[in-house]
């Protein structure tokens, strides 16, 4: 009789308990209804005697809200017209833009249009014609020319402004494209945040970086040819060397006078590409320090700074509760690996990333308090770093910053959390792109 060996027994693993889902994000009660006292206000403002005094300010979000508006108040000015935009195209809503720009001008109205080169690559030559043939003024910022190809290809237009009448000034992320119409308008739905601002001081402020980029643009007929480019290129330079810019600032005591008031304590920040490189990255990096109980963003293409990644670290270590929110599906694939590398950092330092599983999130706009707002263009990356103009209107306002941060709580219940261990189960093949990626994150 032949003894059957015996199996070997399995250790013993007691059973592991359900990986319990992250809490929902939720403001500290501390936070919420905060006195718009002075004294809070003035805390996250680095220069308050560069704000402007606006009217009021509204949050629009998303296409819909936005055109609307926009091109309401297109066909209600009187005097001027100034739209400055990164992208604009021969579609749905490039057309209404058109239409509207060219009625305007009919009117007796000056209209000028400032569109990127490359950001507007295939807007049709019949479409601008028709926009001339109106009496709009159209102007191209850096188109290539013959031995400045890098330069004039690399350093872009990314600001969307309209000033109507110098009263009303619209500012944010929306290009004037389907891609931010709904669907239920034949657009694609993405995801996008704008905001407008009555008073002669902050359309007047964003009247001068659009002068300061009508200058630096080609006339539409000059581009057609490289000869053209280059002559153009030469007169524009004469030009500046002989002109003599203004700059108002308003005091602090203005700003008391507002905020007693009624009104509102805006500032317009615009980037250039040598001077004021750094004011918009300046400016969240003081109000993140100043934080005291959230931290709310939302980014398009997010690869921070170590200056910012610091600071939210800082924020997240004094117990600021903050949260990010990121797109899953980017237009640029290559942007979101080089953001997914930092993710592990992000969150071993206790920063909350979430991410749109939707159509495109394409808002690039930050919430601290229920005091700070900034609604504008510019990406926490290295292009609006270094390569871009960019330009954002930060909002000292309670009411703004509530509406602000509501919308944002309303993004991140329909985003996605990104937890450790979620995000330390990818494959080797994802964090190789991802590390080739943030390699290059410089040019992208």
């Amino acid at each position: 009789m032949s003894a059957n060996p015996t199996k070997p027994r399995r250790p013993y693993r007691p059973a592991q308990p359900a990986r319990a889902r992250p809490a929902p994000f939720a403001i500290p009660r501390a936070a919420a209804g905060a006195p718009p006292c002075l004294e809070l206000l003035t805390r996250y403002a680095q220069y308050p005697e560069h704000y402007q005094l606006a009217d009021a300010a509204r949050l629009l979000v998303n296409g819909r809200e936005t055109f609307t508006a926009m091109l309401a108040a297109i066909a209600g000015a009187r005097t001027s017209v100034e739209l400055e935009t990164y992208t604009i195209q021969a579609d749905g809503v490039g057309g209404q833009f058109q239409a509207a720009l060219s009625r305007a001008a009919a009117r007796g109205v000056q209209v000028r249009l400032l569109y990127d080169f490359i950001g507007s690559r295939g807007l049709p030559a019949a479409f601008v014609t028709a926009l001339l043939a109106a009496g709009v003024a159209v102007a191209v910022y850096h188109p290539p020319i013959f031995g400045r190809i890098c330069q004039t290809i690399n350093q872009r237009n990314h600001r969307k402004l309209l000033i109507v009448d110098r009263r009303v000034l619209f500012a944010g992320g929306l290009n004037l494209t389907d891609e931010y119409a709904e669907p239920a308008d034949q657009g694609d739905g993405w995801r996008d945040t704008h905001a407008v601002l009555t008073g002669a001081a902050v359309a007047c402020a964003g009247a001068r970086l659009f002068e300061h980029d009508w200058s630096h643009a080609t006339p539409y007929p000059e581009t057609i040819t490289h000869r053209a480019r280059w002559q153009g290129g030469v007169r524009r330079r004469l030009r500046r060397i002989l002109t003599i810019r203004q700059l108002w600032r308003h005091g602090t005591d203005e700003l008391q006078r507002a905020l007693h008031s009624g009104n509102v304590a805006v500032q317009v920040v615009g980037n250039e590409l040598f001077r004021r490189r750094h004011a918009i990255h300046q400016a969240y990096l003081y109000a993140i320090r100043n934080a005291r109980h959230y931290i709310l963003i939302e980014n398009a293409y997010f690869i921070p700074t170590r200056s910012i990644r610091h600071a939210l670290a800082q924020a997240a270590a004094r117990g600021v509760h903050v949260a990010v929110a990121l797109p899953r599906h980017s237009d640029v694939p290559i942007v979101s690996h080089a953001s997914r590398y930092l993710y592990a950092r992000l969150l071993a330092r206790g920063i909350r990333i979430y991410e749109w599983p939707h159509a495109m999130l394409h808002a690039k706009t930050a919430v601290i308090d229920d005091a700070w707002s900034v609604v504008g263009s510019y990406n926490l990356d290295r292009r609006s770093f270094f390569h871009q103009l960019e330009v954002v209107v930060t909002v000292l306002d309670r009411d703004f910053a509530t509406r602000l941060r509501e919308q944002t709580l309303a993004d991140l219940a329909q985003c996605h959390e990104v937890t450790c261990h979620a995000h330390a189960q990818r494959s080797w093949r994802r964090r190789l792109l991802e590390t080739l990626a943030y390699a290059f994150r410089y040019w992208l």
